[in-house]
Order: C-alpha cells, then structure tokens, then sequence
C-alpha cells in the first residue's frame, strides 16, 4: 500500500475498486462518481478535516500549498490527481478533489468505436484525443501508446503524471513548477523542445493547453508521431480551441489552418457514457485561412 493512503482518513471508507472522482465540497460533504455520475456518500467532514488530509496529499507528492499558496495540484503515486483549494479562493470551505486511474490497463477493444473507425489508425498517425473531464482522453491515450510497436521509443511529456502505459520503451518529463525564490521553473514547452533531443519516434503531450502547442506542431510536422489530448466538448469545438491556443502561441492566423491540417491528420473525441466510452473521430480541414473538423 502506498503511504499516502494513510493520510486519506475517513475518506478511504468510501473509496472502492470502482471510484473514479472524488469531491469534497466546501460544506464537508464527499461525492463520489463511479463512472454513473456524482452520488454524495454517508460522511461528512470539517473543514479543518479537508484541509488536514489535502495539505497531507500534496505534501506527500512533493507539493505545497498553505495560506500563502492557496492552491495545490499534484500526482500521487499510482497516478491519483489531487488538488486542493483553500479559502478565500475557496469561497465557502476547503474544497478537495481527486481522481484515480482504473486498475487494469485498458486495450484498444475496451473501447466503443463509432462505424467506419480503424483504431490501429490512431498508432499510426498523429492523433489529438478530445473530450471533457473525465471522458477517457488519458485513458485511451495509454491504450494507444500501448499498441504501438516494442521497438518504438516513446517520450511522454506531461505537467502532472498521469500517463501510465505498458508499453516497454517509454520515458517521461514532467514540469517543475518555480521555487520559493521564483526560480528553477521548467515549462511544458521546454520539455517538449527537450524531448526531440532523445530519439522519440513517437512524442505524446499529456495536454496541449498553451504555448507547447507551437513546439508540438514542430516536432510532429518534423516526422515525429504524436499523440496529445485537448479539452473540448465536441469535434467541432476542437478546431476553434486548437485556433486559439495557436493564437496565443505566437503562430500567424493565416499559417495555423495549413499547419494543423498537415500536421494532425486525426482527430478522436472522447464521451463517456455510462461505464463505456464511445470515441468518434474526425480529421482537420483547411479552408482558407480557416481551420475545420469533418467527421470520418
């Protein structure tokens, strides 16, 4: 057993092999979501409960977080998420989530793929994975990994360690957040500009949520095969998400619908429903200097 499970409390009553969220909200009371949505469980906590065991949580990943660092986010070993936030940015109470990775890797056929989609596409192309929180975009990038050749050396970048593929060849970065002093920060974007100095043939992105998505299209557009995921609710949110990051990046309007079409050849979106999740998929159209999504 891992020694932060200890510092759960009561909190480990009401974990099981099954839970994939938990949430504490700033009245004490603990949700849990199995994969059918949140249900409020039979416990409650004090504030200075919640505060206790998510200061513990952080600081057993190395983290911080206190009354002059009011928020906290950090990776536990076995993959749990944890993040914390107090008050006042925290409004009515200390507010505490986690997130657990399911148990057993799944594969590829653990997934329900819309008609017309060949997954092992997805191994072969650069792909972006879509979906809001929680649909399986982390998931299902594993499992692509996973199906990848042996002989691949993968270099998986990402801001929190999430990722935790089978495959045998993989080597991962993760940021560093600055200092007391301010200092010793190193970026996602860095990583990735460090990664194409390690012999990657495939590069994966945890995320692509700022400027990273610059050194990303380089290093795909490059040769490299890549894989990275996006928050978005639909396919058709994702090419107006992908066009602004780009924006923010630096890259010139007229340049980004032709550099993502020819750098991104697949799109795959993420929905869970129920316990399952159902993945449809697109590819980037350019139209002008606009950026579009067709479904396949």
């Amino acid at each position: 057993m891992e020694n932060w499970r200890a510092d759960l409390g009561p909190l480990a009553t009401v974990i099981t092999a099954a839970t994939r969220d938990l949430c504490v909200d700033g009245g004490g009371r603990v949700w849990t979501d199995d994969g059918r949505g949140f249900q409020e469980s039979s416990i409650g906590l004090t504030p200075a409960d919640v505060r206790r065991i998510g200061v513990s949580l952080i600081e057993a990943a190395g983290g911080r977080v206190d009354d002059a660092q009011p928020v906290g986010d950090a990776a536990l070993s076995g993959r749990v998420r944890v993040h914390l936030a107090l008050p006042p940015v925290a409004r009515t109470g200390p507010l505490l989530s986690l997130r657990f990775p399911a148990l057993d890797a799944l594969g590829i056929d653990s997934f329900r793929f819309a008609a017309g989609i060949d997954p092992s596409e997805f191994a072969g192309n650069t792909t972006l994975i879509a979906g809001i929180t929680g649909s399986g975009k982390t998931t299902l990038a594993s499992a692509i990994i996973d199906s990848l050749p042996a002989a691949h050396r993968v270099v998986i970048v990402e801001d929190l360690a999430e990722l935790n593929p089978q495959h045998p060849h993989t080597v991962h970065l993760t940021t560093r957040p600055a200092n007391a002093d301010g200092g010793g920060a190193v970026s996602l974007a860095a990583l990735v500009r460090e990664s194409l100095r390690m012999r990657p043939d495939s590069l994966v992105v945890g995320e692509v949520r700022g400027p990273e998505i610059r050194d990303f299209l380089s290093a795909v557009t490059a040769g490299h095969h890549g894989l990275s995921t996006i928050h978005a609710a639909s396919l058709d949110e994702v090419a107006t998400r992908v066009t602004i990051l780009a924006l923010l990046a630096g890259i010139p309007r007229e340049a980004i619908a032709q550099l993502v079409a020819a750098a991104i050849p697949f799109v795959a979106h993420c929905e869970r429903v129920g316990p399952r999740v159902t993945v449809t998929a697109g590819r980037f159209r350019a139209e002008g200097a606009d950026l579009r999504i067709e479904s396949l």
